[in-house]
């Protein structure tokens, strides 16, 4: 677990790594200061899902923490690839922004709806989903 720190001030934890891994998710219409939050299972028997949910709990907690109304909404989601042997542990960096809750809930419709059908996409790609009829 590394510290949550402003993307102005740092570098992504994937610069320069054997192992580069891929965007997962993208939004560039949040608005608001930026941070970075870096989680790194300890083995590769670990689920990406798992350190997911770490780090954006630990987010949220920091968002709460400037201030009660504010919740964590992501920008952008970076995660490390398979196969998870040498060192290539499942990984995940999660940018940011704090944002009020009542402003904040037509914006995560919209990139709830738009998350949903990346990661289908991404599932498709992957050969996970069969789209034949049988």
């Amino acid at each position: 677990m590394s510290p949550i720190e402003k993307v102005s001030e740092s570098e992504s934890n994937f610069k320069d790594a054997v192992f580069e891994g891929k965007d997962f998710y993208i939004s560039e219409e949040i608005l608001g200061e930026r941070y970075r939050v870096f989680h790194q299972a300890s083995t590769g028997f670990s689920g990406t899902s798992g350190i997911r949910r770490s780090a954006t709990q630990r987010a949220n907690s920091f968002c709460q923490k400037i201030d009660l109304n504010k919740m964590m909404l992501t920008v952008s989601e970076h995660t490390a690839s398979p196969p998870y042997i040498l060192g290539n542990f499942p990984r995940i960096e999660i940018i940011f922004a704090c944002v009020d809750r009542k402003s904040a809930q037509t914006s995560i419709a919209t990139t709830d709806k738009y998350d949903l059908l990346t990661k289908i996409k991404d599932l498709l790609d992957k050969g996970a989903v069969n789209t034949a009829r049988v």
